[in-house]
């Protein structure tokens, strides 16, 4: 870098401005990193970058769902314990404790066995989309790989 006039030599010139102080901003032009004008190696790597992208995303997707199914079942659930502690302590008449007890342990273990089941399908679905996406991000490379052997 020339210190005196600010730039970078090379292929192509990338002008460093100073603002305030010292900090340097490089400027270019976004339309030199377009896909149709770089070397191969770039446009693989742009490529990369997307699909890298979109299984972030999925990833980000499975998440939410699993916590927004979770929550779901934690509201339930701590509605049944609200009313479990209700039927022990509300009204005025004897409530036979060991029957309302083993009556919500019944439905928890049940409620629970649901939830793990609705859990395994929620993974199942995003497996099968995972291993989607993947595929189809194969097929793409493959393509792309075939169409790059072919004669100009």
């Amino acid at each position: 870098m020339d210190a005196a006039h600010g730039r970078i030599s090379q292929n192509q010139e990338i002008e460093a401005r100073s603002e305030g102080e010292g900090k340097d901003t490089m400027m270019w032009n976004p339309e030199e990193f377009r896909a149709p004008e770089l070397l191969p190696f770039a446009q693989t790597g742009q490529k990369f970058m997307r699909a890298t992208a979109a299984m972030q995303a999925h990833s980000v997707r499975a998440l939410l769902r699993y916590q927004i199914e979770g929550v779901s079942f934690l509201k339930r659930r701590f509605e049944d314990d609200l009313k479990l502690v209700e039927e022990l302590t509300g009204g005025d008449e004897f409530v036979d404790a060991f029957d309302v007890f083993v009556n919500f342990v019944q439905n928890a273990t049940s409620d629970y066995a649901k939830e793990a089941g609705k859990l395994a399908s929620i993974g199942a679905k995003l497996a099968s989309e995972t291993a989607g996406q993947v595929r189809k991000e194969a097929e793409t490379t493959m393509n792309d790989m075939a169409a790059a052997t072919l004669p100009a």
